[in-house]
C-alpha cells in the first residue's frame, strides 16, 4: 500500500478520498486547515492530520516529503468568490497548486500527482450541446475557471519538464449525498436565465431578453423543483458526477503509467434530462414540481471516451442511482460516503 497525501481533505470531493483509499488500506495524509470547521467529517477514519494553509509553501513542501502519491483536491469554488479578494482565490487555487507541484519536484521520490481541475475550464454555458471533450479548447466565464486552467497549463508543464507523472482529472459537478435532492428548482432556472440569457455568447441566450417571459412563473414557484419546458418539445440536460465513480477513477489511476500527462473527464454514466431527474427526486421524496415554459434551452455533457479508451474505466452510477443514495441517507438509511456538508462553512474552510 502506498503514501498517499491528500490536500483538501475536509471537503466533498477530499473527505470521499481520505475514507476511500484509507479504508483500500493505504497510509493516508490528510491535509486541512488549521480550524477546519469541517475537520470532524474525519472522525473515525485511519488517517494522519496535517494543519496548514495550501499557501504555505514550506507547509506544503513539508507535507509531501516521502509521498508516492499525492492526491491535490484542494480549491476555492467560485461561489466563494464574492467573500474574499479576487487575489486570495487566486493564491489557493493557483498558488497552492503550484506549491504542491514544487513540493513533488523538489522530493527526491517524485511522487505521481492527481490533480483535480473542473469542467469549468470548459465554456459549460456556450459550447454546443454535443458532449465536451478533454481536447476541446478551454474558454472559462468565470474566475474560478481560468484558475483551473492556468492550473492545468502548470501540471502539464511540470510533467514534461520535469518528468513527474500528473494526471488531471475534470469532473462536472460532484454530488454527495442528499445535496443532490434540493438543486434542480425554478430558483437555479431562474438564476441561470439572469446571469446568462442575456449574454450572445452563451447557448441559452436569445435577442430582447426573451428569457424573461418565464420570470413570474419562476418566482412564484421558487423552491419548488422544476421542469423547463422550451420550445420544439426539448428541455435541460446536465451531466453530473458521483463521488463514487470519481473514487474508481482514482484507484485506476494509482501508479498506472498510462495515466501519466493525461486528462481524464469523469461523470455519471448518462447525461440526464433535466424532466427525468425531477421526476426520479419527486417519485422518492413526494416533492412538488412544476412545468414552466422557458425560451432558452442548456444542455451541457461530457464525453467520457478518453478514460475508457486509455484505462478502460467506465463509470458505475447513473442519475437513478445518485437519486437513491440521496434518498437513503437523507433518510438515514445509509452512509456509504461522506456528505457535502457537516456544518456551515466560512470561507476560509471552502475546498472542494
Amino acid at each position: 500500500m502506498s503514501k498517499i497525501v491528500v490536500t483538501g481533505a475536509t471537503g466533498r470531493l477530499g473527505a470521499n478520498v481520505c475514507k476511500h483509499l484509507s479504508e483500500s488500506g493505504h497510509d493516508i495524509v490528510a491535509c486541512l486547515l488549521p480550524g477546519d470547521r469541517q475537520e470532524a467529517k474525519l472522525d473515525g477514519l485511519n488517517v494522519s492530520k496535517k494543519h496548514f494553509d495550501i499557501t504555505d509553501s514550506n507547509a506544503v513542501i513539508e507535507a509531501i516529503q516521502g509521498a508516492e502519491i499525492v492526491v491535490h483536491t484542494a480549491a476555492v469554488m467560485e461561489g466563494m468568490m464574492d467573500k474574499m479578494p479576487s487575489a486570495q482565490f487566486f493564491d489557493i487555487n493557483v498558488k497552492g497548486t503550484f506549491n504542491v507541484l514544487e513540493g513533488i519536484r523538489q522530493d527526491g521520490n517524485k511522487a505521481q500527482l492527481i490533480c483535480f481541475s473542473s469542467t469549468a475550464v470548459y465554456d459549460v454555458v456556450s459550447m454546443s450541446p454535443t458532449p465536451g471533450k478533454e481536447t476541446d479548447e478551454c474558454f472559462p466565464l468565470t474566475l474560478y475557471g481560468q484558475n483551473k486552467t492556468l492550473v492545468e497549463t502548470m501540471v502539464n508543464q511540470y510533467h514534461w519538464l520535469y518528468d513527474i507523472k500528473t494526471t488531471l482529472i475534470r469532473p462536472n459537478y460532484i454530488v454527495a449525498g442528499p445535496e443532490v435532492l434540493d438543486i434542480f428548482t425554478c430558483k437555479t432556472v431562474l438564476n441561470m436565465l439572469k446571469e446568462f440569457g442575456d449574454n450572445p455568447k452563451a447557448q441559452m441566450y436569445l435577442p430582447n431578453s426573451e428569457w424573461k417571459k418565464a420570470v413570474a412563473d419562476l418566482e412564484a414557484n421558487a423552491e419548488k423543483m422544476c421542469i423547463p419546458r422550451c420550445p420544439g418539445d426539448k428541455s435541460w440536460r446536465w451531466h453530473m458526477t458521483d463521488v463514487r465513480d470519481v473514487m474508481k477513477l482514482i484507484d485506476t489511476c494509482l501508479g498506472n503509467d498510462k495515466a501519466a500527462g493525461q486528462t481524464f473527464n469523469v461523470a455519471a454514466a448518462d447525461a440526464c434530462e433535466w424532466p427525468d431527474f425531477v421526476k426520479m427526486i419527486a417519485e422518492k421524496t413526494g416533492k412538488e414540481y412544476v412545468e414552466v415554459d422557458v425560451p432558452n434551452c442548456w444542455q451541457f455533457s461530457l464525453d467520457l471516451a478518453n478514460a475508457r479508451e486509455v484505462l478502460g474505466y467506465t463509470p458505475d452510477h447513473n442519475h437513478q442511482s445518485i437519486v437513491d443514495t440521496a434518498y437513503a441517507m437523507l433518510t438515514e438509511q445509509a452512509a456509504e460516503i461522506l456528505p457535502g456538508e457537516i456544518a456551515p462553512l466560512s470561507f476560509e474552510a471552502a475546498e472542494v
